[in-house]
């Protein structure tokens, strides 16, 4: 669920005050058949517009960032724990922040022995055995985040047994 601030209110206000003066212009048309169908096209344009400006405005008024973080490999459960510490650094409050983390196999070899070898579709996803090159897990872990406020996390993600020497990349999403 999107959490409002004032600004997305008042960008819902504008729409709705467009729409209805899009219905108004509309009601000047002689024929009720093109009256309902610019009274829609009208209410579908404002949907859309406002629906792309609250996702553009969430992204831009909620930011979070990860202060710090390190990885702890757990071999008894073959995963990956990543502690942390997030921040709100916005000047508006975080309703919840996802955090991606994406654990990709370094290949052995180097690149020279792969780089001549002819591939097919998407094989780079997968090795000559069917084996993945990485597993993607995301989970929310923080909720409610006032400004400036900060808050530790905690995220375990399992891999296959044969990723050797493993790279991790963290993505954090606030909404």
């Amino acid at each position: 669920m999107l959490h409002m601030t004032l600004i997305h209110w008042m960008v819902v206000l504008f729409f709705i005050v467009l729409f209805l003066v899009l219905a108004l212009l509309s009601l000047r048309e002689k024929s009720t058949k093109n009256m309902l169908i610019m009274v829609f096209s009208s209410l579908l344009l404002t949907i859309a517009a406002a629906v792309i400006s609250l996702i553009v405005l969430d992204k831009y008024t909620k930011k979070g960032k990860i202060l710090t973080y390190q990885t702890q490999r757990d071999l008894a459960h073959e995963s990956v724990i990543v502690r942390g510490v997030m921040q709100n650094a916005g000047s508006y409050e975080i309703g919840y922040c996802t955090l991606e983390v994406r654990v990709s196999r370094n290949p052995r070899g180097g690149r020279v022995s792969s780089y001549f070898t002819p591939t097919k579709g998407l094989d780079f996803l997968t090795n000559k055995r069917g084996q993945k090159s990485s597993v993607t897990q995301e989970e929310e872990i923080v909720q409610n985040l006032k400004p400036g406020e900060k808050k530790k996390f905690f995220m375990s993600v399992r891999f296959p047994t044969y990723f050797e020497d493993p790279k991790y990349f963290l993505k954090l999403h606030c909404h």
